[in-house]
């Protein structure tokens, strides 16, 4: 049991950490170590997918192996309500400052043998203003592209496993379409999402973006956790 809490959690963790960069990316700011900083926070990233490929083998295990369809599904479902839980204190900005300050203290005590990084340049802004929080046609529009990725991205990595129990002759077919998915959901981060973003940083803007951004990945995961009680 404690392998398959596990494993929900690691799942979690990717994609707390694939959202968190944004975070540090913003948070963070040195012009003398710039590059230093961005190799840190792409290690920081990377670590993303050992969590993933942590979540894989185990969901795979259960699925092929034990055939146990409620216990992938409640894997499944802690996955996605454990993501919640993880991102909601992003929302704020003394966490997101504090955790953004104490990660590139870490790589950097690793990996830099703590080089001196000075982390009072540190981005501080306060929450939207009222003319920001406008549901005008940019927000709406960043917000609908960034929900529609992270939930092909989701839904491709976690709902595979549950599925292949009503197409268990088709499971190769099926590995294939969820690829094509998590494909698109990542072409539409890398393609649009990513370049807005570091844009805006690089002219010290961007932080109603990554707000619209972890906004839309809560919300990602609240709709994949009704979905799989409908179809359970």
């Amino acid at each position: 049991m404690v392998l398959y809490f596990l494993a929900a959690i690691s799942y979690a963790i990717s994609i707390f950490i694939d959202v968190s960069v944004y975070h540090l990316k913003y948070r963070i700011q040195d012009n003398r170590n710039i590059r230093y900083l961005l190799s840190l926070i792409n290690i920081f990233q990377y670590s993303a997918r050992a969590f993933v490929l942590l979540f894989m083998p185990v969901m795979a295990f259960v699925t092929e192996s034990l055939k146990d369809k409620l216990l992938v599904w409640n894997i499944t479902f802690l996955s996605h309500f454990l993501v919640v839980v993880f991102l909601i204190p992003l929302l704020y900005n003394r966490f997101s400052i504090n955790f953004s300050i104490k990660v590139v203290q870490i790589l950097n005590y690793i990996f830099g043998k703590s080089k001196n990084i000075n982390l009072t340049q540190l981005v501080q802004k306060e929450l939207f203003t009222d003319e920001k929080y406008k549901f005008n046609s940019e927000n709406i529009s960043f917000f609908s592209v960034t929900f529609i990725a992270g939930f092909l991205f989701s839904i491709s990595i976690t709902f595979l496993y549950y599925l292949s129990f009503s197409f268990p002759q088709k499971a190769l077919m099926l590995s294939s379409f969820t690829q094509i998915i998590n494909m698109f959901g990542s072409l539409i981060l890398i393609l649009f999402i990513d370049p807005k973003i570091m844009s805006n940083i690089d002219q010290e803007e961007g932080f109603r973006e990554i707000m619209l951004l972890t906004i839309s990945r809560i919300l990602v995961h609240v709709c994949l956790m009704l979905i799989l009680f409908f179809i359970r």
